[in-house]
């Protein structure tokens, strides 16, 4: 009789026992606030003196302004004022390249970084004269977001001029 009760299935749970899974808790969602996307174009001023590149559009204007014998800087004008960190981060995104750097608020509205003097920012203004998206602030709520064209021969001429005050 033992061998017969050790063959028996055992009988299902109680239904007092069983529980259904919990779902975990879910973080509210950040929402992204999205920047409204300027789309700029070039317009290009070669001199002894300097050669400066504009990515403008009403309101919002990115400058590029190189010297003989002084780092490349970008001076970003925008239509609003800036609130926040005196640090803001730039973030250059293209089908050339991309980079990151962060700038200083100069003005209430602009923003400015020197690039350097070097092959680095030269190629930094190079993938930006290929054309992209500059976005302007902290990844999760940009002030900004400019479209830059791509120069074309415009540009190629202009980036000769500024290669030649670097090198």
């Amino acid at each position: 009789m033992l061998l017969l009760v050790g063959c028996t299935q055992p009988a299902p749970p109680a239904e007092e026992g069983r529980r259904e899974a919990s779902v975990p808790a879910v973080p509210p969602l950040i929402r992204r606030v999205p920047s409204q996307v300027v789309r700029t174009s070039w317009t290009f001023n070669s001199s002894d003196e300097e050669c400066t590149a504009v990515a403008a559009a009403v309101g919002t204007s990115l400058v590029v302004a190189v010297h003989r014998d002084m780092p490349i800087r970008l001076v970003v004008s925008l239509a609003s004022p800036v609130h926040g960190p005196a640090s803001v981060p730039l973030r250059f995104t293209g089908p050339a390249g991309a980079w990151q750097i962060a700038a200083r608020q100069t003005a209430a509205r602009q923003i400015a970084v020197a690039l350097g003097s070097d092959e680095t920012a030269l190629s930094r203004v190079l993938v930006l004269l290929s054309g992209g998206v500059l976005e302007v602030g902290a990844p999760a709520q940009p002030m900004a977001s400019l479209a830059i064209s791509p120069s074309a021969a415009q540009g190629q001429t202009w980036f000769d001029c500024a290669r030649g005050k670097m090198l």
